[in-house]
């Protein structure tokens, strides 16, 4: 009985110790008050007054000119190869000749008689010992071998490919002995002293054009891959159809050829002042895209406005997005600090610190 009663008090005593030990720490907590979350701002400035927006696009060839036999046969000889200078004029193919230089022999020689023939006639109609009509029909087969003559030369010519132009070869679509049709190519050459550039434009960018004003004298300005420095491109042509596999818009445009040359193929970053070139009449104000949240639906954009340490979301139209970050139409103006960084933790009214960066 004593000992159940010791074991009583002894469990009590411990309680007791014990609580008053949770009371101790309890007191010695101290609850810190919870820091501010840290941004970084960026202040808006003045509206652009130029919105400038990247293209991609590539070097193709200038005056691309397939070339072709007007004959048909076999080639005997392809005598440049791709990337080879030509003066206009220079052979660059031949066809295998052979039945064109019997022609020409047989019609050399059919020429010489029927040369012959008509100066005896000649002579004979002068004393009056052939008819008219005889003299007639000799000065008429002169005249036809003279004809043959010329076409038989002509067919000899033409065995001859010639480069109508100076250019650069571009590619060569056949090889030696093999057959070819007349107006098949055969190779392909470009002016070399020129720069052509194509780029691509959606439907979007087309219908920003503003018909009432003449852009085509703005030159953007394009920087090309391996080449230092920028250079400056004139409008040469575009589309008014869709492309049926890009479904884009082509736009051309050219410059001519510096040094060391820039060749077809390069890529090319073209940038273009879309309010000088009237493909756009909006302003705005550029803001980086790390001061854009997006809502729940993909149209829908938001930035956050730091206002007296409080962050406060504004909804935003965002009319373009481009290297330097959107271009926001609407819902900011000058001097608004929006907060460019931690946005999935704000909260509407959570109070915060910003640094300007």
């Amino acid at each position: 009985m004593k000992r159940n009663v010791i074991s009583k008090l002894a469990l009590a005593g411990l309680a007791a110790v014990t609580l008053t030990s949770i009371q101790g720490c309890e007191q010695q907590t101290e609850h810190r008050p919870r820091p501010e979350l840290q941004v970084n701002t960026v202040t808006l400035a003045q509206p652009i007054v130029s919105q400038y927006r990247s293209f991609n696009g590539q070097v193709v060839p200038a005056e691309l000119t397939p070339l072709s036999f007007r004959l048909d046969g076999e080639i005997s000889g392809i005598l440049v190869q791709e990337g080879d200078r030509v003066k206009k004029g220079e052979v660059v193919a031949i066809l295998d000749d052979s039945k064109q230089k019997q022609t020409l022999f047989d019609a050399q020689a059919k020429m010489e008689l029927a040369l012959k023939q008509f100066q005896r006639g000649k002579d004979l109609f002068s004393n009056k010992m052939i008819s008219k009509a005889e003299h007639d029909e000799l000065t008429a087969n002169f005249k036809l071998a003279q004809a043959n003559l010329g076409l038989a030369k002509s067919q000899i010519e033409y065995t001859r490919l010639r480069s109508p132009a100076a250019g650069t070869v571009a590619g060569v679509d056949k090889k030696r002995f093999e057959n070819t049709s007349p107006g098949e190519s055969v190779l392909s050459i470009y002016q070399d002293d020129q720069v052509y550039v194509r780029i691509s434009l959606s439907d979007s960018v087309i219908a920003m054009l503003n018909p009432n004003r003449n852009a085509k004298k703005y030159q953007p300005s394009a920087t090309f891959s391996g080449h230092e420095g920028s250079y400056t491109l004139n409008y040469l042509e575009h589309t008014s159809e869709l492309h049926p596999q890009s479904q884009t818009y082509e736009f051309w445009l050219s410059m001519p050829q510096v040094e060391p040359e820039i060749l077809p193929g390069t890529s090319v970053n073209v940038t273009v002042d879309m309010v000088a070139a009237g493909l756009s009449t909006v302003q705005g104000f550029e803001v980086p895209m790390t001061a854009i949240d997006s809502g729940l639906e993909r149209k829908e954009f938001f930035v956050w406005k730091l206002q007296e340490g409080v962050a406060t979301r504004a909804p935003v139209e965002v009319e373009q997005i481009n290297s330097e970050g959107a271009v926001v139409a609407s819902g900011v103006q000058s001097g608004d600090v929006l907060i460019n960084s931690n946005l999935r933790k704000l909260r509407e009214g959570m109070a915060v610190q910003g640094a300007q960066q």
